[in-house]
C-alpha cells in the first residue's frame, strides 16, 4: 500500500512538471506556410520589461510542402532576430542561418537565448508578452484589435535541392550559406 502510494506521488510530480513545462511554451508555428519547418517559443525568465526565449525548430513531416522527392536534400532557415531594449533604447540584429536535412526528427533548441519586451506603446499600438500564449501580441489602442505581432519571426524558409543548393528566394533574404549551422 506505501509502495502504491509513493508511485501516485511520483507519477503526480511527473504530470505537474509536464503541465508547468507545458506552460512556457507557444503553440508550434509555420515559419511559411508552404514549407513544413515549424518553430516554437520558450519562455525562459521575465527580466524587467524584458520575456527572455529560446526558439525550437522542428518538420512536420505530414506538414504543407514537405520534400519526398530523391533530389531534396532537406531546407534551408534564414531567421533575422531584432532585439529593442526599450530602456536604453538601443536595438541588436542577430542573423541566424541553418540547414536541416529532410530525414531530421526530433527538436533543435537555437543555443542563444533572446528577449523581447514584456510591454511597450508606440505609435498607437501596445506590443506585449502574452503569458498564456507564450507569443508577442499587440494590441491596436483605437480599434481594441488583437493581433500577433507583425513583424515577429520573419523567417525565410526554403527547400535545398541536391542538383541545386537552393532557390533564390532565401539568397535574396538574407541567407549566408557558409554561416549556416547544420542540424543533424
Amino acid at each position: 500500500m506505501k509502495t502504491i502510494k509513493i508511485l501516485f506521488l511520483f507519477l503526480g510530480i511527473l504530470v505537474a512538471s509536464k503541465l508547468n513545462a507545458q506552460k512556457n511554451h507557444s503553440e508550434w508555428r509555420y515559419l511559411r506556410g508552404d514549407k513544413p519547418v515549424q518553430f516554437q517559443l520558450e519562455k525562459t525568465k521575465v527580466v524587467g520589461n524584458k520575456v527572455f526565449y529560446k526558439i525550437h525548430l522542428r518538420l512536420n513531416k505530414e506538414g504543407a510542402g514537405y520534400c519526398t522527392h530523391e533530389l531534396c536534400y532537406g531546407y534551408v532557415i534564414y531567421l533575422p532576430i531584432y532585439e529593442y531594449d526599450t530602456d536604453t533604447k538601443t536595438g541588436k540584429a542577430t542573423d541566424l542561418h541553418f540547414k536541416i536535412p529532410k530525414e531530421f526528427a526530433g527538436e533543435y533548441i537555437i543555443p542563444t537565448e533572446f528577449y523581447t519586451v514584456n510591454k511597450a506603446e508606440s505609435n498607437g499600438v501596445i506590443s506585449y508578452w502574452d503569458h498564456e500564449k507564450n507569443y508577442p501580441m499587440q494590441k491596436v489602442i483605437s480599434n481594441g484589435e488583437i493581433r500577433q505581432q507583425l513583424e515577429f519571426l520573419r523567417g525565410c524558409v526554403d527547400t535545398k535541392r541536391v542538383n541545386k543548393p537552393y532557390n533564390d528566394y532565401c539568397n535574396n533574404k538574407g541567407f549566408v550559406e557558409s554561416e549556416a549551422v547544420e542540424i543533424k
